[in-house]
């Protein structure tokens, strides 16, 4: 009994959907190794209601973010952590390559800023 296998159609398919995808979107091609340096920035303390800063350096661009609440403070007759309310965890809209953080209650917020250069 003769076994027929045909696999040249699927791997004609498979290149031409390939030819296709790259004409269109260009190569995926990766940085050379070293490259790309990425930094945390770490913001000003901000008070209670008020909003950190964190702005990458000249050369480098924004890629992510966050905060840190610092010391939350206990009510002392309860024994029980005061509420806080993160009120801002995102980028700036208003100033370029700039991770916002803000929060009510306990010590504020510190916003840190993920930047890239390359």
């Amino acid at each position: 009994m003769a076994r027929l296998t045909w696999t040249r159609p699927r791997a004609w398919t498979a290149v031409a959907g390939a030819l296709l995808v790259t004409g269109v979107y260009g190569l995926a091609t990766a940085p050379p190794a070293g490259a790309v340096t990425t930094t945390v920035v770490q913001g000003d303390q901000a008070a209670p209601g008020s909003v950190s800063h964190a702005t990458c350096p000249q050369g480098t661009h924004l890629i992510g973010g966050g905060f840190d609440m610092g010391n939350v403070t206990v009510d002392p007759s309860t024994n029980t952590p005061q509420p806080v309310l993160l009120t801002i965890n995102a980028p700036s809209a208003q100033q370029a390559d700039t991770w916002l953080a803000g929060a009510t209650g306990a010590g504020g917020a510190t916003a840190f800023a993920l930047c890239e250069s390359q």
